[in-house]
């Protein structure tokens, strides 16, 4: 060999040297990378082809009613799910036919995804197990929660419903969706060498069960509000209706209701406005309901007192360019007397004597114009208009219910303010939450007088006597209001059929208002909503415990004493008094008497005894 041909042979020999040495140390360099830079990346891509997570559902905390009855809970229900790069295209016919989807929908589902995939939530027990009977590569049945309520349409407008990833939606289940919300767990799965998802696998994180709410409302209470309601649409033709029913001494809301109603466990089946609990979203104008208000700050202003007379105008008065009616053609009336013969100029006067300002500051603080702080999401303020907004004409509507909105939650709790001593408490619908701290807005004097006006407007001189049930004292008010159209106009096609009211009158364990939306068949409050009053009140008040009484003794017995216990000095009424201290105060006064009826007197002409002369004619009607 040549030395030329030696020294070429060197070189090669040289070169491959090198890129040996090179390969070595590149080698080496990937060796040192893999095993010590890059290890723990390589390592999490490692564990990430071997497993797979996904997110697991926590069960929803339980709602219960105040005895504990369950009113919404979660029950553990299969669901079919699959990792869809793992399922055989080949088997996609027979998982579809199993799942009850056609082939097409089942392929979308599986070719939009990579991973995990839900194919069928929350279905029949039966169909999971056909599903899995089929042994398809990557299909799994998984375990979900779907929310039961038991009661169905008798609650489903409070409690409302969840959706289909499990949030609350409406209602309390919306309201209270952090509380009653668990925290999802999450679960690793793991895969073998082909790629195929193993059974079982490993929780990183246990699922954590939401908390549970305990309700003021009384499901018993509840079903006898819906019944009463519901036959009462049906028979009217109405629109719809609602109630609320409320414990005045402490705000507790013991039932809410509204008709027609809807099924929270089927809740696709409804339109979005049928879900809306119009017992705290909807308003209306209250009509004479809002009369009892206006006597109210009447009396705390001073200027009116118990006994004290209004003339009605014989049925009709002018403010402003504005006629004011009454249905009843009254001449001169006691307090007692407008309120029981729901008289809208008897009001309208004393609105125009105290002042708007007055007026407005009692209706306020009774709760109108304001949320009541329930805590239910969607709950509307209602309509009190500002001062500026209050000239006569609007201060005379206002005073007997018109120009004003309110919902039937408002209404009741207003209600509660009387019945509760003038008191004024939160309303309440879970049970060990914070309330505000009751505070008194009415005279304790003032509400038990306008209890005693509105326990006489349920005699048979008043407007409300369908209210009562057999052997209960009940004090309440009618209100039939007109609907004004788009443009602010009264017509006289459309009105709400209201009654408000409490029992016992005495000592008062329910507040009940109720709502009865354009009634075809009958438009009166006394006639439409009383009864429904009268339905819920004689089902409700043995159930709490509170018995009838044989010949219970009405608060309207004002003057209501022994004969020989009368007082000496005048008396300007005989509203209560029996038929032997009729007599007796005829003979002190030498007064001739015609009687109608037994009983007590509910009803006395002239209204007032101090136009009575010796020799003149008492007339009085009695009634037991």
């Amino acid at each position: 060999m040549s030395g030329r041909q030696a020294r070429y042979m060197e070189r090669r020999i040289e070169a491959v040297a090198a890129l040996l040495l090179l390969a070595v140390l590149l080698l080496v360099v990937r060796v040192v990378d893999l095993q010590w830079l890059q290890k723990d990346r390589l390592l999490a891509l490692a564990e990430k082809q071997r497993f797979r997570q996904y997110s697991v559902d926590a069960p929803r905390g339980t709602i219960y009613d105040r005895h504990g009855r369950i009113l919404a809970e979660s029950i553990e229900v299969p669901s079919i799910a699959a990792m869809a790069d793992e399922v055989p295209e080949k088997d996609y016919p027979r998982l579809a036919a199993a799942l009850h989807m056609s082939p097409a929908r089942l392929a979308r589902k599986l070719r939009r995804h990579k991973g995990f995939v839900w194919l069928a939530r929350r279905i029949p027990p039966t169909q999971a197990e056909a599903v899995m009977a089929l042994h398809i590569p990557g299909v799994r049945q998984e375990r979900e929660w779907r929310r039961y309520h038991p009661l169905g349409p008798e609650t489903g407008h409070l409690i409302g419903f969840v959706g289909i990833d499990g949030r609350g939606l409406e209602g309390l289940e919306h309201s209270y969706q952090r509380v009653l919300a668990g925290k999802p767990g999450l679960r690793l799965v793991q895969r073998d060498a082909r790629g195929h998802s193993l059974p079982g696998g490993i929780w990183v994180r246990q699922p954590e069960p939401g908390k549970d709410l305990r309700l003021t409302l009384d499901a018993t209470i509840q079903s006898i509000a819906y019944a009463a309601l519901a036959e009462a649409v049906r028979a009217q033709g109405a629109k719809s209706g609602s109630v609320v029913v409320m414990d005045p001494r402490n705000g507790d809301v013991l039932a809410m209701v509204n008709w027609p109603g809807f099924n929270p466990n089927d809740f696709v089946r409804y339109r979005p406005e049928q879900w809306r609990n119009r017992a705290i979203t909807d308003v209306f104008e209250p009509g004479s309901t809002m009369k009892p208000f206006t006597m109210a700050a009447a009396l705390m202003s001073g200027r009116w007192r118990p006994d004290s007379r209004v003339f009605c105008e014989h049925g009709a008065m002018k403010v402003a360019d504005y006629v004011i009616h009454d249905d009843h053609k009254e001449g001169w009336l006691d307090m007692a007397g407008l309120i029981a013969k729901s008289s809208n100029i008897g009001a309208a006067k004393l609105a125009l004597d105290i002042g708007a300002e007055r007026l407005r500051s009692v209706l306020l603080d009774v709760g109108f114009g304001r949320r009541t702080g329930i805590g239910l999401s969607g709950e509307s303020p209602g309509i009190v208009p500002p001062p500026t907004r209050w000239g006569p004409v609007e201060t005379a509507n206002i005073a007997f219910g018109q120009g004003i909105a309110v919902t039937p939650l408002q209404l009741a709790a207003a209600f509660c303010v009387l019945a509760n001593g003038g008191r004024k408490v939160q309303a309440g619908i879970v049970l060990d939450r914070p309330r505000a701290e009751p505070r008194q807005v009415v005279p304790a004097s003032v509400a038990r007088d306008v209890v005693r006006m509105l326990e006489y407007a349920t005699s048979p001189e008043g407007t409300g006597y369908k209210a009562v049930p057999a052997g209960y004292r009940i004090a309440g008010k009618t209100g039939t209001a007109q609907k004004p159209d788009k443009f602010g106009h009264y017509g006289r096609k459309r009105f709400m059929a209201v009654f408000a009211g409490m029992a016992p009158a005495d000592d008062p364990r329910l507040v009940i208002a109720v709502v009865v939306n354009e009634p075809k068949r009958s438009i009166y409050g006394g006639q439409v909503a009383a009864p429904v009053f009268r339905k819920i009140a004689e089902s409700t008040l043995p159930y709490l415990g509170v018995l009838p009484h044989a010949k219970p003794e009405p608060e309207w017995r004002l003057q209501a004493v022994e004969a020989s216990e009368l007082p000496p000095g005048p008396m300007n009424s005989a509203l209560g008094l029996t038929l032997r201290e009729i007599r007796h105060v005829a003979s002190a006064r030498g007064l001739k008497v015609r009687v109608h009826g037994s009983g007590w007197v509910y009803r006395q002409r002239p209204v007032s005894l101090a136009d009575l002369h010796p020799g003149d004619l008492l007339e009085v009607w009695l009634h037991e």
